[in-house]
């Protein structure tokens, strides 16, 4: 497995197999929800614009990422953290994500692992998550890795069938960049 960052200068080059990932990602199982391939390209894209991306490949193809800006970028962020925290000195993992057939191998594990010893401690002082609380084996990870819940939220989403809404309960977990 090679693990690499993605700045945005090389995006383009893997803007649809990252899409792709990310549908794959979320539109099924518990999380069930619905995206448009185009809303999705302009998402990655604005993270992109201010941010990077940190890449898994096996055989040269995509099967993880982590996503992650300035916290700033986060339009949901709940007051607590707000005025606790600089949020220019905090960095937001923004999404992070595992082909399904490819989960359990500790490829979430290691992109985290390469974030937390690459991310530019000159800048950042802080790192944020935010995590679907039903998804216990990625709260479990970010737990194991050193992140610990400060605050959440509730969101509501459009499920993939496009039938109804549902809210999703999300928990932030920080930790301190050393």
């Amino acid at each position: 497995m090679e693990i690499r960052s993605i700045k945005k200068e090389d995006y383009k080059g893997y803007e649809n197999a990252l899409t792709d990932l990310y549908v794959d990602t979320f539109s099924s199982g518990k999380s069930f929800q619905y995206h448009s391939k185009k809303e999705t390209k302009n998402y990655l894209q604005s993270i992109f614009d201010l941010g990077y991306g940190i890449f898994a490949f096996e055989n040269n193809r995509l099967t993880g990422a982590l996503l992650l800006t300035p916290l700033t970028f986060d339009g949901l962020l709940p007051e607590s953290i707000a005025q606790n925290f600089e949020l220019n000195s905090s960095v937001y993992v923004a999404e992070m994500m595992v082909q399904k057939t490819q989960q359990g191998r500790g490829i979430g594990k290691k992109l985290l692992y390469y974030f937390l010893e690459t991310v530019d401690k000159q800048r950042y002082r802080d790192a944020f998550i935010r995590v679907w609380i039903e998804n216990k084996n990625a709260v479990h990870l970010y737990k194991k890795m050193g992140f610990t819940p400060c605050a959440s939220i509730v969101q509501s989403k459009l499920l993939a069938d496009k039938s109804g809404m549902f809210d999703f309960e999300k928990i932030y977990l920080h930790q301190k960049i050393d």
